[in-house]
């Protein structure tokens, strides 16, 4: 089921919904929001790439294709200025496959599985970016033969997990290469599109309780008959408050 854009009520459920969720916890939510025929177990369960998809594709019915996001580099504290779509987002979404990939890491064999929300909730509370996608990797690792996921892994493991985890789920990859061109550094920089939607929708829903707040309080009505106007007729009766 395509998703529909938020009704001004839901919008401001899904506002108060975001505010003080987790990271992990906004994602499962957000993207129960834009797959309504899905449980939210069932939106836990998703793979990060499938799981994000449905979170972009309910952003593009409500803000747009564009989507723009900023970074600081951590060499210089230089900003930049990201910019995407949630059409290059999705086609990338839709090259994701079923199939497995085995690993081969100090003789014993594992096969690599895409990431979940569970996971993404593990490594939240990791500051540095390394340690985080190094524990990402492990938790990723099935063992096959009785072998036992080690404790600690090399960065050419990390890398070669992350490579395999990315052939399964191409958009499952939460994090992005960046480079700066202040001082030509290049790192990893989290992407945390639940996060962009929910910030962008609780904007939106600060923006309209201005709008009801000023009608409320310049013709007292309630807010079910604010909401119920619609926002052309809400704009119309705002702009000649401002007459």
């Amino acid at each position: 089921m395509a998703p529909r854009p938020l009704s001004a009520a839901e919008l401001l459920d899904a506002a108060s919904a975001c505010r003080g969720r987790s990271a992990a916890e906004k994602g499962i939510y957000l993207a129960a929001l834009g797959m309504p025929d899905q449980s939210f177990g069932a939106c836990a369960a998703l793979p990060i790439g499938a799981r994000d998809a449905a979170i972009v594709a309910l952003r593009q019915t409500m803000f747009g294709d564009r989507i723009e996001l900023s970074a600081k580099c951590p060499g210089c504290e230089a900003r930049l200025d990201v910019a995407m779509t949630s059409a290059a987002l999705l086609a990338i979404a839709g090259s994701a496959t079923d199939a497995t990939r085995a690993i081969v890491i100090d003789g014993d064999r594992f096969t690599v599985r895409p990431a979940d929300s569970a996971d993404l909730a593990a490594i939240g509370w990791i500051p540095d970016l390394a340690e985080a996608r190094a524990e990402l990797a492990r938790r990723c690792l099935v063992p096959m033969e009785g072998a036992e996921v080690p404790p600690w892994l090399e960065e050419a493991e990390v890398d070669a997990i992350g490579a395999a985890m990315a052939a399964i789920d191409p958009a499952g990859d939460p994090f992005v290469a960046l480079h700066c061109p202040e001082c030509d550094g290049e790192w990893d920089a989290p992407v945390d599109i639940a996060g962009v939607l929910a910030g962008e929708i609780e904007g939106a829903a600060d923006a309209l309780l201005d709008e009801i707040h000023l009608l409320a309080q310049a013709y007292h009505w309630s807010e079910a008959a604010i909401l119920a106007l619609g926002p052309e007729r809400r704009r119309a009766y705002l702009a000649r408050l401002q007459q």
